[in-house]
């Protein structure tokens, strides 16, 4: 596959999760993982979850906010809408944090699959 394509597919798989497996032709797969990352970042937000920018205090936070970034379209959608900016302190709003870091990582780890299929083409 000619190399401005594959990463084009990559910085898609990124961008919209799933989309490098439906691309590739496998589209159970992109789908299991687009509603995977859905599902991830749904609950991270209605257990009051907040997305952590780089700049608070902690060295950790600059991990958070790029694992957190791996959601893709659905951070700057968040971000756009003032999803996750809201303070609430309730006992399951580190565990809201905790999925949206989650669905992040586990996005990376798909991108990072595409381009290992595409590196064999």
């Amino acid at each position: 596959m000619e190399e401005k394509r594959a990463w084009l597919y990559v910085l898609l798989a990124w961008f919209v999760p799933g989309a490098g497996f439906y691309l590739l032709g496998r589209k159970r797969d992109g789908l299991i993982i687009f509603f995977s990352i859905v599902y991830f970042f749904a609950v991270g937000l209605m257990l009051g979850g907040r997305f952590v920018g780089p700049n608070e205090g902690s060295p950790l936070t600059v991990f958070l906010t790029f694992s957190q970034l791996g959601n893709g379209i659905l951070f700057f959608l968040g971000k756009i809408f003032g999803l996750g900016s809201q303070i609430k302190v309730t006992w399951t709003s580190d565990y809201g944090t905790f999925f949206l870091m989650g669905g992040g990582l586990i996005n990376y780890l798909a991108t990072a699959r595409v381009g290992s299929i595409l590196s064999k083409k």
